[in-house]
């Protein structure tokens, strides 16, 4: 390093004095402007290509939610229909009618007062939301044997559930009806 600046000192004279050719400064000024043009063309380019990416990826995220959209809004066949065996399908239909048939008779009786048949028949909807959930695991996990298992045990509770209330409720209005057999004429 000591021998480089020992020999840029002994040649200093030599080279201050030379100078490019006329002409060179300006040359190299306007390269300088048409790098900058050019560099500004290509910036210019590369935001028109990102602005059109970013166009297009809008368009299908907008595409993407429309058809989620359609897809949640379109009636669907029963998910029995889709996915459950026929034989999961006939019991399911069978437990349907019966649950059915025991919830119009418990809405049919006559209660104290309508708020109690209200908060009732409230609690029995409330076991429907446990069947909506067994019904998604099957279509997760369709022919799951151990939720086709919980499904029907499901029904066979609710049924027993809603005999148990029938029975009372049975009781109750026995009680409250009084017997004519035992008056006297």
């Amino acid at each position: 390093m000591i021998d480089l600046e020992k020999h840029i000192k002994e040649q200093r004279l030599q080279l201050d004095t030379w100078r490019p050719s006329r002409g060179h400064e300006e040359r190299f000024l306007q390269k300088l402007e048409q790098q900058d043009k050019l560099e500004q063309q290509d910036k210019k380019k590369r935001s028109g290509g990102i602005r059109y990416l970013q166009i297009a990826a809008s368009i299908a995220v907008i595409l993407a939610s429309a058809v989620f959209i359609v897809q949640q809004l379109q009636p669907r066949e029963s998910l029995s229909a889709i996915v459950m065996p026929q034989a999961v399908q006939e019991a399911d239909d069978y437990y349907l009618m019966q649950v059915g048939q025991r919830y119009d008779q418990i809405s049919g009786f006559s209660f104290s007062s309508e708020e109690e048949k209200a908060v009732l028949l409230e609690e029995l909807d409330d076991l429907e939301s446990y069947h909506a959930s067994l019904m998604k695991d099957l279509e997760a996990n369709p022919g799951d044997e151990r939720i086709i298992n919980a499904l029907i045990r499901h029904y066979q509770l609710k049924l027993e559930v809603m005999d148990q209330i029938i029975k009372q409720l049975n009781q109750v209005n026995t009680k409250i009806k009084p017997s004519h057999e035992k008056e006297a004429i």
